[in-house]
């Protein structure tokens, strides 16, 4: 937290767009922790996220660190948080500890097969403020003295952004896109500039951090679903464009044939998309949008919202910038803007299958 005191008086007030893990704020609103739990939650990520008690909220853990030293005794590499059972090799406790979510780990170049089913370890991470023998793990040292990191992932990733000859392969925007940490870290200083109505900011309120669309591992809706520190991948399919994104394996439909949602259209968590190409750019617009959440930090957002999405091809076409804009009177004095960008690192997508599981 020491390094992260200099943010209080920025962040005020703050929005969570991550996967749940990635940001989470206490809710005195005067420190906001950034926690890549990729995806970012993350992630979530990540942000991330990140049943009810099986993902938790960074709220869920305290702020002292503990060191445990045993062996692992099972491995569970799924989303939305790797899960490691450790036998403190004093033989008279059994921690269970979450990391962050496969994508960001495999970024850090941290896999399964590293902490296998019998590994000696020593695990530091935040023990629960809430139930014994549970923690928040951000380091696994082996016996070899080498540290893989499992938490707090931001700066700590040693993968190199190696980007493809998009020029030569010449696909446009169709093709899988990775979100790069640099673009994480500027989305980040982003949040708390939003112009939130009073009334955006008092919905916070009602959050709760422990049993929430989140921790739940319930899809998420537009627009913040496409903040998140996942792949995402364009298809092209004529008179539409299938937009996929890993995180909790999302489908989006962008109609390009309409400008508008036929009258008997319902809302739904990812509204209507209609698209159309200008100078190149492909510009989205999505509305009856009936996900009541603009953030992870319990903003309300309402059934007018309207999303617009500019994306801007690079000349070399390895990267894609893009501007998300939300127009919504009761949660914004005005249009709230994000800009971000992606590249083309050659990633695929792989399923997100996000698992929850009862304590």
């Amino acid at each position: 937290m020491d390094r992260l005191a200099g943010l209080t008086g920025r962040w005020r007030e703050p929005a969570r767009w991550y996967h749940r893990g990635v940001v989470s704020m206490d809710f005195e609103v005067t420190v906001l922790q950034v926690k890549i739990c990729i995806v970012l939650v993350a992630a979530s990520s990540t942000l991330v996220a990140f049943g009810a008690a099986a993902h938790h909220s960074v709220a869920y853990y305290g702020d002292e660190y503990t060191e445990v030293r045993g062996v692992i005794v099972d491995v569970d590499w799924i989303n939305p948080h790797v899960r490691l059972t450790v036998e403190a090799e004093n033989g008279a406790e059994t921690w269970r500890m979450e990391g962050s979510s496969v994508y960001p780990l495999r970024g850090a170049g941290v896999t399964a097969d590293q902490v296998p089913v019998g590994t000696r370890v020593t695990a530091i991470g935040k023990p629960s403020t809430r139930e014994d023998f549970m923690m928040l793990v951000e380091t696994i040292r082996l016996e070899n003295g080498r540290e893989l990191p499992f938490w707090d992932l931001v700066g700590r990733v040693p993968r190199e952004l190696r980007v493809v000859d998009a020029a030569a392969e010449d696909r446009g925007i169709f093709r899988v896109w990775s979100v790069p940490y640099q673009n994480i870290q500027l989305q980040l200083d982003q949040l708390g500039t939003q112009p939130f109505t009073d009334a955006a900011i008092a919905s916070r309120a009602s959050w709760n951090p422990l049993d929430n669309f989140a921790t739940r591992c319930e899809p998420e809706g537009m627009p913040r679903i496409m903040v998140n520190p996942h792949p995402f991948e364009f298809i092209d399919r004529g008179n539409e464009i299938t937009l996929r994104t890993e995180l909790y394996d999302i489908v989006r439909t962008i109609h390009m044939d309409r400008e508008a949602p036929p009258d008997e259209e319902p809302w739904s968590r990812l509204g209507y998309s209609v698209g159309t190409w200008e100078d190149n750019d492909l510009v989205v617009t999505t509305s009856r949008v009936n996900w009541p959440w603009f953030d992870n930090a319990g903003t309300r957002q309402s059934e007018q919202a309207v999303v617009t999405e500019r994306f801007t091809l690079s000349e070399d076409q390895t990267r894609l910038d893009f501007e998300v804009s939300v127009v919504d009177d009761a949660t914004f004095t005005e249009p709230a803007v994000l800009r971000g960008y992606w590249l083309a690192l050659g990633e695929s997508i792989a399923v997100y299958d996000c698992v929850p599981v009862d304590r």
